[in-house]
């Protein structure tokens, strides 16, 4: 089978403008059965990709200065969550849907930034790796192997 070209490019409107995803199920939120994956009734993130350029250029300066603050390459937890939570904050999440706080930039702030929410930012941080990606098309055999119309004639 051949993939069809077109179908790899990704949604850029989607990917700047943001997109709704559901995270349907989430593995390790039963401490019980660690490797089950949980389903997430109702849990969507509206995200913007994390190929968005503000959020690259964002996310490459916060590289660059924990480069110079932390040059053994040990951030801190609290610092890293603080930082990857302002991320989250600045440029990919754009509301939720599915939780017991409503959505509120104020709210969101607070919450992603603190350490102990990191099963939150991996959900918004997942969620956002798929924003604009589109279901690969494949051509099949036969039809980009045959003959056009007016071939040989």
């Amino acid at each position: 089978m051949t993939i069809k070209l077109g179908s790899l490019a990704a949604d850029l409107t989607k990917e700047r403008e943001g997109e709704w995803i559901e995270p349907k199920e989430w593995p390790g939120l039963n401490p019980d059965k660690p490797l089950d994956m949980m389903p997430l009734p109702g849990v969507s993130f509206h995200v913007r990709s994390t190929n968005y350029p503000p959020y690259v250029t964002a996310r490459q300066t916060a590289l660059e200065d924990m480069k110079k603050d932390y040059p053994d390459d040990k951030v801190p937890p609290e610092v890293a969550a603080r930082i990857e939570g302002q991320l989250a904050v600045e440029h990919l999440l754009l509301g939720w849907k599915g939780f017991d706080i409503e959505y509120s930039a104020q709210a969101v702030k607070t919450i992603l930034a603190a350490e102990e929410h990191r099963v939150l930012r991996t959900m918004i941080y997942w969620c956002a790796g798929r924003v604009g990606k589109r279901q690969v098309e494949f051509v099949s055999d036969a039809t980009k192997n045959s003959e056009a119309p007016s071939a040989g004639k």
